[in-house]
């Protein structure tokens, strides 16, 4: 569980990890040098139950960062990424470890998810079809790589070492869709026909605070503050990267990357977008000694 400033709800949070039925695990707590409660929220819970390792960082390294140092430090044979906003059903693990067990050729298994607001409450969604349980790569890739969907198994149980071949989480908007991409190239995803995941949209989730890719890039690495980010630039290449260091055939690494012209072809707007905000960023100084002038 990577937090920042999460007091509000991360008890919830914690609670329902903790009160798994199954309980053979450890939870991973890392603090991104939180300025509230979450700090003493955290010692206070750890010291009642050991199965919890809690680290804090001295300054805010980032959300990637953050993200990609529980996944370093893990040691099961098993990894699940929790967020301090979100609740899982008490059997939320034994559901997904028992499809993981009964199948090796399964590389990450998730549930069902329902929406809820910042009391708890259900919001509307739409779940658009996806076929990741495919033995197919390329329905698998086809699928993962639209813009039309939620990445609900990007909070599944996951094989830490295949999740460990991969790239991680890299530092810009939306990098977990090209990680769940890069994980589908070992293998099918199941999903759990049941509602055992329950993801909270609230005003201070990164969407809200950073609305835009660029902002949100920024939220994901502190580094790129007042520098130009091309986003969109760096999930289409990342998906190139990530085809050409898979272990698939040459003829799947071939429609993969066909594949990914389409993607261009169909995301041109959010391309252009990126090449705009970069266009206005660079002509805002200019623009203010004008008004300068003027004035």
């Amino acid at each position: 569980m990577p937090v920042y400033n999460g007091e509000r709800y991360l008890e919830q949070a914690l609670r329902s990890l903790l009160g798994q039925t199954f309980e053979a695990f450890e939870l991973i707590v890392s603090d991104n040098a939180s300025t509230d409660r979450t700090g003493s929220l955290c010692l206070d819970y750890a010291a009642r139950d050991p199965r919890i390792r809690y680290f804090r960082k001295d300054v805010n390294v980032g959300f990637c960062r953050n993200q990609n140092f529980v996944i370093q430090v893990a040691a099961g044979e098993f990894f699940l990424l929790a967020h301090h906003d979100d609740v899982r059903s008490p059997v939320y693990l034994a559901r997904t470890l028992e499809v993981l067990d009964a199948d090796e050729s399964i590389v990450v298994c998730y549930t069902k998810t329902r929406d809820i607001d910042e009391h708890g409450l259900e919001l509307p969604r739409e779940h658009p079809p996806l076929r990741l349980d495919s033995e197919h790569l390329r329905d698998r890739f086809h699928d993962i790589i639209r813009m039309d969907h939620v990445n609900e198994a990007d909070f599944g149980l996951t094989r830490l070492d295949i999740l460990r071949k991969t790239g991680l989480h890299r530092d810009y908007a939306d990098s977990d869709r090209v990680l769940l991409a890069e994980l589908l190239f070992y293998g099918p995803f199941h999903r759990v026909p049941e509602y055992l995941f329950f993801r909270r949209a609230h005003a201070q989730q990164s969407t809200a605070i950073a609305p835009s890719r660029q902002a949100r890039t920024v939220w994901f690495n502190p580094a790129y503050e007042n520098q130009l980010v091309f986003p969109h630039f760096r999930q289409l290449r990342e998906y190139f990267f990530a085809i050409w260091r898979a272990p698939i055939n040459w003829a799947d690494r071939a429609w993969c990357s066909i594949e990914m012209l389409q993607w261009l072809k169909t995301n041109h707007a959010r391309l252009i977008g990126d090449l705009d905000f970069a266009g206005r960023e660079l002509l805002r100084p200019l623009y203010r000694a004008v008004v300068r002038t003027v004035a």
